[in-house]
């Protein structure tokens, strides 16, 4: 190994120490296995998928995967794309790994939702929050293919890095504070 090599393993090395920082190091000491840095979705509204790498080999955010990212979960209503809270990706991506599914493919229900979709779907007797975290880029309602809700839901909340919602069709994962429903 030369010293170029040997830098590179201590920068990766140490950029996996600044991992606790994103998370909480609460969330990060119940986490099981470090991130794959490699996140798979398919949004069942628009039926697009994206299988991006979100994190560098350093251990940094990668500007384009979060970009793909972003845009797949863009509100599908308006169109509109606003940057996820890159927090949610590495939960997301904890919680594949933490299920033993870390290569398989979200479908995601909502991501980002613009306050006009969000207020619509209030008029329309969906229980969503005003305050929606998804409003904010910090939520997500999936699914996990193969994967019972209840137990998609309990693998979330061992994570103990956000909220927890469970729902008939899908469970909502937040970068906000712990805390768990049903729905």
């Amino acid at each position: 190994m030369n010293r170029r090599e040997a830098l590179g393993r201590i920068a990766l090395a140490c950029g996996g120490l600044l991992l606790p920082q994103w998370l909480g190091d609460e969330a990060w000491a119940a986490q099981p296995a470090p991130p794959t840095g490699v996140l798979a979705v398919g949004n069942v509204h628009t039926g697009e998928t994206c299988r991006a790498r979100y994190l560098d080999p350093r251990g940094g955010w990668d500007p384009e995967g979060l970009e793909a990212l972003n845009r797949l979960f863009r509100c599908h209503y308006t169109g509109e794309v606003r940057p996820i809270d890159p927090k949610l990706y590495l939960l997301l991506d904890r919680l594949g790994s933490a299920l033993g599914r870390a290569d398989e493919t979200y479908e995601l229900i909502s991501g980002y939702r613009s306050p006009r979709y969000n207020e619509l779907l209030r008029r329309n007797g969906h229980a969503v929050a005003r305050r929606s975290y998804h409003l904010r880029g910090m939520a997500a309602d999936v699914r996990l293919p193969g994967v019972p809700l209840a137990r998609l839901r309990r693998a979330a909340q061992s994570l103990r890095a956000g909220g927890v919602g469970s729902y008939r069709e899908f469970v909502h994962v937040d970068v906000g504070p712990v805390r768990y429903w049903r729905g």
